[in-house]
């Protein structure tokens, strides 16, 4: 936790925080083990998960599958998690459901607003359907590598794991190329 305020994450906590505070919600703060403000890759997924409200980190380190199969398929793929940002097209909790298109909208000021903050981001790896619609609501325009992949959680990758699995190797493969 301590991390959390050293200079390549100081910005991203006080971000987070402040979303918290401006919708009076539960944010998880970033991975302290992520690239931070540095980071060339991002992992933008849907909303955080239950494990992140234990930890209060969207992190890899997360006890619960996402997490695992996400720290498995970058590891399989060449992609260091010290070049990477995990965060969510909605950063708050939704008791596991799929982001309402009020609440994309809502958070798309958000999105806006990390995407400015990472000067070094070459590529946004696009995780699943809601994030991808919540990217067309707040990511054009920024001129990066945009690559799309399966959701990583089990209820996603597990319906054609024979298919989605690769998929999603191969897009971290991508982004691990694209962020050299």
């Amino acid at each position: 936790m301590a991390l959390l305020k050293a200079p390549h994450l100081a910005k991203l906590t006080e971000f987070a925080q402040r979303i918290a505070t401006e919708r009076k919600v539960d944010v998880p703060l970033f991975d302290p083990a992520s690239g931070g403000v540095d980071s060339k890759v991002l992992l933008l997924l849907e909303s955080p998960g239950p494990a992140s409200a234990g930890s209060g980190l969207n992190s890899l380190d997360n006890d619960d599958p996402t997490a695992a199969n996400l720290f498995t398929a970058m590891a399989e793929a060449g992609l260091s998690r010290k070049v990477c940002l995990n965060w969510n097209v909605v950063p708050w909790h939704l008791a596991n459901r799929e982001p309402s298109p009020a609440e994309l909208r809502a958070a798309v000021p958000y999105l806006v607003e990390l995407l400015r903050m990472l000067t070094a981001l070459k590529v946004v790896v696009v995780l699943g359907r809601p994030a991808g619609t919540g990217w067309n609501l707040s990511g054009r325009g920024h001129k990066l590598k945009v690559i799309n992949a399966p959701h990583p959680s089990p209820l996603s990758i597990n319906r054609d794991r024979a298919s989605r699995w690769p998929q999603l190797v191969t897009a971290f493969r991508q982004a691990a190329e694209a962020a050299d």
